[in-house]
């Protein structure tokens, strides 16, 4: 193994890193002695970055096969034989940069502050009119986000709630998301979300708990069990449903 090769083998805070067919962030390195002819072994936390479900994970990272990581600035390994053309090249280039660099900005970075790049637009099948990112800038900006959304009917207030959602997700500044709605607007909501920007969302109602604890026992909890809920607000509002939900926060 040459130096290069084993340097890069080795985690480091802020490097990406794949395993279980998984791509993430590595947040903490801590090393972990055995006490054997092997040497340290390395007790690492890595924060997934998959769009769809963002999540952490402790590992033991010599014990994890399959796993490399990856320098923030390495382009990815890519198998051809002749010279890759200039304009292939620029063109995978600009692709890693947008895909890889944009999710980990850092907005309350100081040195960052005046760039604001949104992610979310890009990877939703939308087409957001300016207005719509009003919003959405509002919200990067707030330590805390609380935002009521009053456009008036048809200026696409789903969209705009789908893009805050999808950026904070993206930058990992949320992992759980409850939307509360009328009974009638939970489907809607539900495929909204699933079409237009690849969230998907659980439904629950006394139904879905029935079927729930029919299949896992009587003591599971839906707003445990799921990071991203619909649920009608009605229902929530019953004593039974709501102490579970107090329960499980």
């Amino acid at each position: 193994m040459s130096d290069r090769e084993e340097q890069s083998s080795t985690p480091r805070t802020g490097m990406l890193a794949a395993l279980r067919n998984r791509n993430g962030l590595i947040t903490e390195v801590e090393p972990f002695s055995t006490h054997q002819k092997e040497g340290d072994v390395h007790f690492v936390r890595v924060e997934y970055t998959d769009f769809d479900e963002p999540q952490e994970e402790f590992v033991l990272w010599e014990r994890e096969p399959y796993s490399y990581v990856r320098e923030p600035r390495q382009l990815p390994e890519v198998e051809q034989t002749d010279p890759m053309r200039p304009e292939d090249f620029d063109a995978l280039q600009r692709a890693v940069r947008w895909t890889a660099l944009t999710p980990f900005l850092d907005p309350t970075d100081p040195s960052k502050a005046s760039e604001l790049t949104f992610s979310a637009p890009f990877f939703g099948a939308i087409k957001a009119d300016d207005f719509q990112l009003t919003p959405l800038v509002r919200a990067l900006n707030m330590p805390r986000v609380a935002l009521l959304i009053g456009d008036d009917v048809g200026l696409g207030k789903t969209v705009e709630a789908g893009l805050i959602l999808s950026e904070l997700l993206l930058r990992r500044r949320i992992r759980r998301v409850l939307i509360l709605t009328p009974a009638s607007l939970r489907d809607q909501w539900k495929s909204e979300m699933k079409d237009r920007f690849s969230l998907d969302f659980n439904v629950v109602d006394r139904e879905a708990t029935r079927d729930l604890q029919r299949d896992y026992g009587m003591d599971a909890n839906p707003w445990r069990l799921y990071d991203r809920v619909i649920a009608s607000y009605h229902y929530l509002r019953q004593p039974d449903v709501f102490e579970s939900f107090r329960a499980a926060s």
